[in-house]
């Protein structure tokens, strides 16, 4: 980030319509992902974003790989 840049928000709230209508989205993309074959290339992607995630000073979300 540049200085002119804001800093991002230290957090992120979701009310329960709001967190339902993700989660659905999310369970529709991951079913999307796995019946076209495209899983591998998330899980790579995830991978990725884990690493980045630690770089930054954030943990690990709780669960992991094969918590699905």
């Amino acid at each position: 980030m540049t200085a002119d840049e804001p800093d991002p928000p230290r957090e992120i709230r979701y009310d329960l319509t709001e967190a339902l209508s993700l989660l659905g989205a999310l369970e529709d993309a991951w079913d999307s992902l796995v019946q076209s074959g495209h899983l591998v290339v998330v899980i790579d992607i995830e991978s990725e974003i884990r690493a980045l995630s630690r770089k930054l000073g954030f943990e690990d979300p709780s669960g992991g790989r094969d918590d699905r």
